[in-house]
């Protein structure tokens, strides 16, 4: 397979099956862009691109010869780069409330998408504990999922995009919100029927559902 980036696409090197690659192609999906995504193993990908990640981690993005490589600077770089449709708020106020958002769900100490990883390579006990947290942690914001059409927007952004992929996991992780979390369910269906969600599913990630 031809990995190496083409200098006049956007090019998108993503693990077929974790939660912050589908992230960024559920973002670049929904805006329509123009990219080479090229599902693979941390190893497989160009040696040109490596060195640009002291990381080494997927999703990794290259774009204008720069090479990204954090998710939250991911996510960020894409709705600058592609405006249309915005996916974080122009006013300063609000889109420092999604950064937080996004911050609580994908990377404080104990979030959400810890949970899931720990859920999925933890020991049994570590992984019960982190699904009973989540669970709660979910059922417990049921209002702000019930609140707008998006988590506290009528429009879609970033925070949904990550809220997407984590939740079209749940079955895969063994939870089940059950009639206390219809709110959830209810929205988690609003953004998997999209065109652009269904578009950014990989053959593996299809299985999850």
């Amino acid at each position: 397979m031809l990995t190496k980036p083409n200098p006049s696409s956007t090019t998108l090197y993503s693990s077929p099956q974790e939660i912050e690659s589908h992230v960024v192609r559920f973002i670049m999906a929904e805006k329509n862009i123009e990219r080479d995504v090229f599902n693979l193993k941390i190893d497989e990908m160009p040696e040109e691109i490596l060195e640009l990640n002291p990381c080494q981690s997927l999703p990794t993005l290259f774009d204008r010869g720069i090479v990204l490589y954090d998710l939250s600077v991911i996510m960020e770089y894409l709705d600058e780069r592609f405006p249309f449709p915005p996916l974080l708020p122009v006013d300063p106020i609000e889109k420092s409330e999604k950064r937080l958002m996004i911050f609580r769900f994908t990377r404080s100490a104990g979030c959400w998408f810890e949970l899931a990883e720990t859920i999925e390579t933890g020991s049994k006990k570590e992984a019960d504990e982190a699904r009973k947290i989540l669970k709660s942690n979910l059922i417990e914001l049921v209002p702000l999922f019930a609140y707008k059409p998006y988590f506290k927007s009528d429009e879609m952004t970033i925070v949904d995009a990550c809220l997407a992929a984590l939740l079209w996991r749940l079955k895969k992780l063994d939870i089940d919100l059950g009639a206390p979390g219809k709110a959830v369910t209810d929205y988690a269906k609003r953004l998997f029927a999209r065109d652009s969600f269904k578009e950014c599913l990989t053959d593996c990630e299809k299985e999850y559902n």
